[in-house]
């Protein structure tokens, strides 16, 4: 018996079975996880590089003038650290620092991810220029042509790529998949940029020497131990349990000193010293003796560095328990005193300054907290008062606390330099900190991962809290502040619980209820509701920072650029030619003229502007385009614009413009004047009843198939045509005089009826079609109404001929087209109310919507296929204003 062919069922097909997903981040992540000062985008710049999960974010601090910088600053709208750049990162950003070569003005930013990777990267201004010219889409369509290309494909960021690995390859030691730090990543930098040391897995310092010869400039050569870092290397440690590690400030004749805070079984806390030894590619531990070693290259003029006298090389046990951070604090000013500096140690119950080269230590005591975050108060200008070194302390509950570390030197420069009192202030309350930023001028950035991130500036005086009240129980510190927030920068995170909420409002429930009454009308609404967007109501935060904040997903707008320019009373874009996509000229008309800006090649604008300087280079070919004051020899510029736009009309494409004493059409071709009506002459106007009025254009409106209308001074209304028998000129089909001025015209044509080819001039093709309109709509002065006129003569109406007279008071309208004189109720909180009066219609516009554009609901499609519910609906709306 043959066999018989069976339908391959769904699990044989992996392409049926599998599920498909779309995953999208509908909020990047805000929050903060480290912070780092530099001059990464120029060398004259205050940038601050924050690290936000797997995106880096550089913003430029604004510093305020001498003028403008006083503590009411709450009025100036001016953002003072603005964002200028994002840049996506592989992986998460763990850790961020800054480094600076000696043959470059520009700081290039370090960072580690999570899974042990690091990267070196700097800002690349030649990258940047080709962005704002378009070259990287040229490079990005020639590699999209040759896949083999060597071309960078996608977005181009304006960033260098100077080194990347991964510290599993520098030693064989360390295998991939090791154990990681259980309080790392940690990382330091030598104060004189000789080396990198990261605590990235438990036992081990992976140290990464830094070529301080390294030319930024130069082109990169890819690889792990080559260009800006020299061969790093694993180095082996006792110290197990490490919480915090710093280098400190040495003189050039030492080895790099790393301090490490480790703690050991019992769970006492220690901070030990140990040497750096590049050369070596080891530590010289703290109780060693360094050898002494020959130099294996006798071309190198650097002198040995050794290791610090045997008694001077730091070391404290047993801290204050719960000690997380060291603070490395420079060596004393003077010549006779020791040239290894100190550390201070913040701890949950006090702050501690010890050095073992000077024999000091210094203790102030602390009310219980958990010092998360630290930074240097330092202006930009690098002067510092050489007695006081100041830090800005962070703590869990978001206070901000000022640290002061006082010298034994006297103003005129005298004195040992040891320190001789610390001071632990606070300032106010912010946001917990994970990062904090001095940037100058009293400014602080304090980045947070609990929280809103904020922008605060420190004042000189205390203000009481706002909303804080009078509060006897409350200590004045609780009371007043020295903070004050200038700026607040979102973070959603950490949401520790959500739920979605369907965004239902009265109109969606009063369609519910009518649906028990019409069944169609209620399945209908149960459909639309399915659609409907749902809020996202979110529980943010920790401890004082945790809010509720409400997120709804949607369609947004992003100012890209924005041009002040004042005295602007309307804009219209019109193309070159009818059929084209796109607008080619921007019309903009001001209280005394008009000014045009054209679309320009960017590869014409940029061959313009080689000609001028004398250089015809042809290397780039930019694309895309750039606007430029061009010139229409057919339109007014000494006049204010009433209106522009393009016209179609048989086989003449044409321009529009309506000034207060005119209205011109101009050829789109040559841009030369083709007709001209005046409002004094009359000229072009065929009507046999020449009635000349001598009056002004106040309000003027148009459509794409040449039907004009537009409003004399003294209510008066025109109705023009462009006739195409022979040459284009205009026809006046129409007048009448109203009883009082008319404060706006529109004369869209409605799109809800399907008129057949031949009447409405449609192309099957699909092109673009100029549709004539049925009606004219306009508004009065002084008249809360709006009118709709005929512009198809007939026995019933003429043209001009009113159709229908919509009052727009509360229940003004009777239905046939006139005032209800009935007064009717109305609730206090409609629109109208009492000073319906004074209202009047500024703006209108006649629109057909489709009720089903954006539905792809089965059921709704099906109910509505029918001609008797039609999902086209004609509108008026109307923009109201204020008629006193």
């Amino acid at each position: 018996m043959a066999p018989t062919a069976t339908a391959p069922s769904s699990q044989e097909d992996p392409n049926l079975s599998e599920v498909g997903h779309y995953v999208v981040t509908a909020h990047p992540s805000g929050a903060v996880m480290t912070a780092v000062k530099c001059s990464f985008l120029s060398p004259d710049s205050v940038d601050v590089a924050i690290a936000k999960s797997t995106r880096l974010e550089i913003r430029q601090f604004i510093q305020p003038t001498a003028d403008n910088d006083d503590d009411d600053d709450d009025n100036d709208s001016t953002e003072q650290l603005p964002l200028l750049l994002t840049l996506p990162i592989n992986g998460r950003i763990t850790t961020l620092t800054s480094i600076k070569f000696k043959h470059s003005k520009k700081d290039c930013l370090f960072f580690t991810t999570e899974r042990g990777d690091y990267a070196l990267i700097s800002y690349d201004e030649t990258l940047a220029r080709m962005n704002m010219t378009g070259t990287a889409a040229t490079t990005a369509n020639a590699a999209s042509a040759n896949p083999r290309s060597s071309a960078f494909i996608g977005e181009h960021y304006p960033v260098k790529t100077h080194a990347s690995g991964a510290f599993t390859s520098y030693s064989t030691s360390v295998m991939a998949g090791g154990r990681q730090a259980e309080c790392g990543p940690l990382m330091a930098v030598d104060p004189l940029q000789r080396c990198v040391a990261l605590h990235v897995y438990d036992g081990y310092v992976t140290v990464i020497p830094i070529n301080k010869d390294y030319d930024i400039n130069t082109n990169v050569t890819k690889g792990l131990t080559t260009g800006p870092f020299k061969d790093a290397y694993h180095a082996r440690i006792e110290e197990r349990t490490l919480l915090s590690m710093a280098f400190l400030e040495t003189s050039i004749d030492y080895l790099p000193q790393l301090s490490l805070m480790h703690q050991d079984a019992r769970g006492f806390q220690h901070v030990i010293t140990h040497g750096v030894d590049v050369k070596a590619k080891g530590l010289v531990f703290l109780g060693s003796i360094q050898k002494e070693k020959e130099p294996s290259d006798s071309s190198s003029k650097m002198p040995a560095m050794k290791m610090p006298p045997k008694h001077d090389r730091l070391k404290i046990s047993r801290i204050d328990g719960g000690s997380a951070t060291l603070i490395p604090i420079p060596p004393p000013p003077s010549r006779n005193s020791s040239k290894l500096g100190g550390v201070v140690i913040l701890g949950q119950r006090q702050v501690t300054y010890h050095s073992t080269a000077e024999g000091i230590t210094r203790v102030v005591p602390i009310a219980p907290s958990i010092l998360l975050s630290y930074c240097p108060v330092m202006e930009n200008d690098g002067n510092a008062t050489p007695n006081v070194l100041r830090f800005l302390v962070g703590d869990e509950k978001g206070k901000i606390h000022l640290l002061t570390v006082l010298r034994n030197i006297t103003p005129e420069g005298n004195g040992d330099g040891r320190v001789t009192t610390l001071h632990f202030d606070t300032l106010g309350s912010a946001s917990a900190s994970s990062a904090l930023v001095y940037l100058g001028r009293g400014r602080v950035f304090v980045g947070s991962q609990f929280g809103d991130s904020q922008l605060v500036k420190i004042l000189e005086t205390p203000v009481p809290v706002s909303g804080g009240g009078n509060d006897e129980k409350k200590s004045a510190l609780d009371q007043n502040t020295y903070l004050r927030i200038l700026e607040e920068y979102t973070n959603l995170g950490p949401i520790v619980d959500f739920d979605l909420r369907p965004c239902i409002n009265s109109a969606s429930s009063d369609s519910a209820s009518r649906g028990k009454v019409h069944g169609e009308v209620g399945e209908l609404g149960k459909a639309r509701d399915q659609h409907r967007q749902s809020l996202v109501v979110t529980a943010s935060g920790v401890a004082k920072d945790g809010t509720v904040r409400l997120v709804r997903n949607g369609v947004g707008m992003r100012e890209h650029a924005a041009v002040e320019m004042t005295g602007i009373k309307g804009m219209w874009g019109l193309r070159r030619k009818f059929s084209h996509d796109d607008d080619a000229f921007l019309v903009q008309s001001f209280v005394t003229e008009t000014r045009i800006l054209g679309v320009q090649n960017a590869k014409d604008a940029d061959v313009d502007a080689m000609e001028k300087e004398g250089d015809t280079d042809d290397d780039s070919e930019p694309e895309g385009g750039v606007l430029a004051e061009v010139r229409i020899p057919g339109f007014k510029s000494m006049k204010p614009t009433l209106f522009a736009g393009n016209v179609m009309v048989g086989s003449f494409d044409l321009l529009l413009q309506v000034v207060d004493d005119a209205i011109r059409l101009v050829d789109s071709e040559t841009l030369e004047m083709v007709t001209e009506w005046t409002a004094f002459s009359g000229d072009g106007d065929d009507d046999s009843d020449d009635d000349g009025v001598p009056s002004m254009i106040t309000v003027a409106s148009a459509n794409e198939s040449g039907q004009i209308v537009v409003a004399l001074r003294g209510g008066t209304l025109l109705y023009f045509e462009v006739n195409c028998d022979g040459s284009p000129k205009l026809q006046r089909l129409g007048v009448v005089c109203l009883d009082r001025e008319i404060s706006c015209i529109n004369l869209n044509p409605f799109n809800s009826l399907t008129p057949s080819a031949s009447e409405s001039g449609m192309d099957i093709g699909g092109d673009r079609v100029a549709k004539k309109s049925a009606m004219v709509a306009i508004g009065l002065w002084d008249d809360f109404s709006v009118c709709l006129l005929s512009l198809r003569g007939n026995l019933i109406n003429p043209i001009l001929g009113q159709i229908l007279r919509i009052n727009l008071a509360p229940g003004g309208d009777d239905g046939n087209g006139g005032f209800s004189e009935t007064e009717t109720e109305h609730n206090p909180d409609d629109l109208a109310g009492s000073a319906s009066q004074h209202m009047m219609a500024r703006s209108l516009c006649l629109v057909t919507l489709d009720s089903l554009a954006s539905s792809n609901n089965a059921f709704v499609n099906k109910k509505l296929s029918t001609p008797a519910m039609s999902n086209k609906v004609d509108m008026l709306l109307v923009g109201l204003g204020d008629g006193k």
